[in-house]
């Protein structure tokens, strides 16, 4: 395998990324993929929509616990093959997630980024997008690598046949999410930081990589005010 590193473009690199993102050991792709079992546990009767919603194994498991409806964006359209792949009944648009969906105000129980919020370097318009599609009540839920890696320099990135692929990354510390929430009228109802402790048992190397308890993802679950 190659040493080399390659720059892309977001929709570039997860179109490259696209087959074997499912099966890889990246370590915060493996804890956001285990960290997703609690929002599932809830997901019966939900209409769902993702932002930067990749392969649809996400939404594939919201439906298997029961969501009712099914929606996402995502601007790899390798990304979105997958997830039409997955499951033809999935309802995907290939589009920026800070720009407007195709949807109604106020359609959706439940609005979730997971891992996508990194490659924006404004959290408010995805995040006002989605309060937007929210019903009174409905929970919004954020799933992110957490600020401790991401202003360390840790990004989105993988190894193929190539070598090394990056793309662009913003860190957001937790004043920008914060203060992000605050100004759109999402109350927040929890926040959890994600630890390798806390994902099971059979954990890949890299996920120990630093430690047991060096916190991997923070989750923000949030509510319209």
């Amino acid at each position: 395998m190659s040493d080399s590193s390659t720059f892309l473009p977001v929709p570039a690199a997860y179109d490259r990324w696209a087959g074997s993102y499912d099966n890889d050991e990246n370590p915060m792709v493996f804890a956001a993929r285990r960290a997703m079992a609690g929002l599932a546990a809830a997901a019966a009767g939900l209409d769902v929509v993702e932002f930067g919603c990749g392969t649809g194994q996400n939404l594939s498991l919201l439906r298997r616990h029961g969501a009712r409806s099914l929606r996402g964006c995502d601007l790899s359209a390798g990304m979105l093959a997958q997830a039409r792949a997955r499951d033809p009944a999935l309802q995907l648009w290939r589009q920026d997630m800070a720009q407007p969906l195709p949807l109604a105000d106020a359609t959706a129980d439940l609005a979730l980024f997971s891992l996508s919020l990194e490659h924006v370097a404004a959290l408010a318009p995805p995040l006002a997008e989605a309060r937007r599609l929210l019903r009174p009540g409905g929970r919004l839920a954020v799933l992110e690598i957490h600020p401790y890696l991401t202003l360390g320099g840790i990004g989105a990135h993988f190894r193929d046949a190539t070598g090394e692929v990056r793309m662009p990354s913003f860190p957001h510390g937790f004043a920008d999410y914060l203060n992000t929430f605050a100004a759109l009228d999402l109350r927040l109802l929890r926040c959890r930081e994600w630890r390798p402790r806390d994902l099971g048992d059979g954990l890949p190397p890299k996920v120990l990589k630093r430690g047991p308890d060096f916190p991997l993802l923070v989750e923000f679950a949030l509510t319209r005010e």
